[in-house]
């Protein structure tokens, strides 16, 4: 009988593996294309707008990506972990991730609008360009795809969402050509880039629809009864927590573009801007499998022995700390050749700060198993209070680097604290195994 359920596991692994190659091969392949596009799309603009219009613009963006971080929600991830166990939850986790996009769409499009008219002028945005920024703060309206990515990835459908990722970053390179040709001003850029952003959202929200209609997924209000609104708040705490995590780990990317624009300027703006995006390119790349190993992780960690499971991260984490460390000395290596050949040679000052910005990047690549490993054990609140203290730490740091080393201050200050977030994963993954394998030993015991 052993031997039978031994043959029988093989074969379960074994197509478990295949398909999470086959997912992470058809999401890296269209972001690196996506990656690619990107980089095009940063090269045109940055030497169409010169460095001031387009540190603006970066600034622009970078606001509205930190509101759509703090008042949207990463729905994607209560999805998954409640449709995980039972697909007959399916329906109803994704009927309440809609509610809750919708709501918060307007909540963040509204939030985003004030800020802008209260103290625009603090993170760097002049009253000049207010209206820029008013503009591109519409697009939050159509800020709709959190549901429907967790509902395509539970689903295996990562080539629906990587269609949508290709046609976007195309679109984008496509219109930063006519841009640049036309010698457009800031304001055609900021109409057109919010447009292509907002039609993605709405693309992929249109086939979760066509998706959900196809197979028989139920939608409905989940307001309207009791068990319903129940459910709503389990699945609107657990984004909570989610949400919180990802506006925390994406906060200090967006602070610091604040901060050097309101100490340093537009110009300086322009230049971290670049070797920020850049580096990270490596987000971009990896994002797509963090979505595939998300769910396995998750799935493993309800499903295997704390034993086996503690084994198994402790290889994940050898082998992602190698390829992260190799990937950073490239970094370091070509530093000036990757900024000079994107934005051009009044980028060139860069170079440094790619190379400090790229390794902190690959840190989080490091990383990345940690998050669903403590999520299942613990829940969001370990990762809470790590990227709450990362942030705290950040802030005074980057003010004290800033004084001593100017922009490059700043990005040593966000290299230094995603190491210290790193260890402080690790360290509570490890502690968090060890209280589950104890735990079982009393329990055999």
């Amino acid at each position: 009988m052993a031997e039978e359920m031994t043959a029988i596991a093989k074969p379960s692994g074994w197509m478990r593996a295949r398909r999470v190659a086959r997912d992470v091969t058809v999401t890296t392949s269209s972001s690196g294309v996506a990656a690619l596009c990107s980089i095009i799309a940063l090269a045109l603009n940055a030497r169409s707008l010169g460095p001031a219009d387009f540190g603006t613009l970066a600034v622009i963006q970078a606001y509205v990506a930190f509101i759509s971080g703090l008042a949207t929600f990463e729905s994607w991830q209560p999805v998954i972990r409640l449709s995980a166990k039972s697909r007959s939850r399916l329906g109803p986790a994704a009927s309440c991730g809609i509610a809750l996009d919708v709501s918060a769409a307007f909540v963040a499009t509204a939030v985003a609008m004030g800020g802008i008219l209260l103290f625009g002028e603090t993170i760097g945005v002049s009253h000049q360009n207010r209206l820029l920024a008013l503009i591109y703060s519409l697009a939050l309206l159509a800020s709709l795809a959190g549901t429907p990515k967790g509902v395509l990835r539970l689903k295996g459908r990562y080539d629906v969402i990587a269609g949508n990722q290709l046609a976007q970053g195309i679109a984008v390179v496509l219109a930063s050509l006519v841009l640049w040709a036309v010698t457009a001003p800031l304001v055609a850029y900021v109409v057109v880039l919010a447009a292509i952003g907002a039609l993605y959202n709405l693309t992929l929200f249109v086939r979760l629809l066509v998706h959900a209609r196809r197979e028989n997924i139920k939608l409905f209000n989940p307001l309207r009864s009791h068990s319903g609104r129940r459910f709503f708040w389990i699945f609107l705490v657990m984004a909570t927590g989610t949400s919180l995590l990802s506006t925390l780990v994406n906060a200090r990317r967006h602070v610091a573009l604040f901060l050097v624009a309101g100490l340093l300027g537009d110009v300086a703006a322009g230049s971290y801007s670049v070797a920020s995006r850049l580096a990270t390119m490596m987000s971009r790349l990896t994002g797509p499998l963090n979505q595939v190993v998300f769910p396995e992780i998750a799935k493993l960690s309800n499903e295997e022995s704390p034993a086996r499971l503690n084994r198994l991260n402790a290889r994940i984490t050898l082998v992602s700390a190698c390829v992260a460390a190799c990937m950073a000395a490239g970094g370091i290596v070509l530093q000036k050749l990757v900024v000079v050949l994107a934005a051009g040679s009044a980028y060139a000052e860069a170079s440094l700060l790619f190379a400090i910005l790229f390794a902190a990047e690959c840190l989080g690549l490091a990383g990345m198993h940690f998050n669903p490993l403590i999520q299942v054990l613990a829940g969001t609140k370990p990762l809470l209070k790590i990227m709450a203290s990362a942030i705290v730490v950040y802030l005074p740091l980057s003010f004290a680097l800033s004084g001593w080393g100017g922009i490059a201050g700043i990005a040593w200050a966000g290299l230094i604290v995603s190491a210290l977030v790193y260890a402080a994963m690790m360290a509570v993954s490890q502690l968090l195994l060890k209280r589950r394998i104890r735990a079982a030993e009393l329990f055999l015991g």
